[in-house]
């Protein structure tokens, strides 16, 4: 007994399991993709049996051989000429059936239980794995924080001693210019950058600016 053809979007399978799928909108969709599952999260695409469309591919349509007792998952496939959308096709019997996206993760689990089970078990440890990550990133915004919270108020202190005794000599490096809060900065920042790039000595004792400093060095205090 002879099966019916199914029909979806722009696209149809007939009963000897020919899809041929159309493009249309001057070939902004379809003619689409087709994969083949060969196991829970694991595809292989087909490449199509027949190229119908014009030499512009702006026309016409392609056409897939599919295999009995196969599950397909079919994208971009043109649903009109404005959009298009994704399908998933079961074979079972050497009949084309449409089936939901429940339809599907259940033929699916059916049909690869091990492949679920270790699905399930990379998607608890992605899991675990960005909770752990947002708790020590967490951990490192508030150790940041709290040595902001300190270095600001060190520079406060620095810059009032600054403002009231003029800026310290510091052997071998030049006096900074810029407001007294600026300089306490800035001086707390080329000290730790003398301390990790001691060979730079062209802007450790050439640089004469705050501002240079502030803008170009300061992550160097949280690195």
């Amino acid at each position: 007994m002879m099966t019916e053809s199914l029909s979806f979007g722009r696209a149809l399978i007939s009963p000897k399991l020919i899809l041929e799928s159309d493009v249309t909108g001057g070939g902004a969709h379809g003619p689409g993709r087709v994969a083949r599952y060969t196991d829970y999260n694991s595809t292989v695409g087909q490449a199509w049996s027949e190229d119908r469309r014009s030499g512009s591919k702006r026309s016409g349509s392609c056409r897939w051989q599919l295999e009995a007792d196969q599950l397909y998952h079919l994208t971009g496939v043109a649903d009109g000429s404005r959009s298009d959308r994704d399908y998933a096709i079961c074979t079972d019997g050497g009949v084309a059936r449409l089936l939901s996206k429940d339809e599907l993760v259940a033929e699916r689990k059916r049909r690869w239980p091990m492949g679920h089970q270790l699905a399930v078990e990379a998607a608890e440890k992605r899991k675990r794995d960005e909770e752990e990550r947002m708790r020590v990133d967490a951990e490192r915004a508030e150790a940041r924080r709290l040595e902001q919270e300190a270095l600001a108020e060190m520079n406060a202190e620095r810059a009032a001693e600054i403002a009231a005794l003029g800026q310290p000599v510091e052997e071998g490096m030049p006096e900074l210019t810029g407001s007294p809060k600026q300089i306490a900065y800035a001086l707390t920042i080329r000290k730790a950058y003398a301390a990790k790039h001691p060979d730079d000595t062209r802007a450790i004792k050439t640089a004469t600016t705050a501002k240079y400093w502030i803008e170009n060095h300061r992550s160097v205090l949280f690195r």
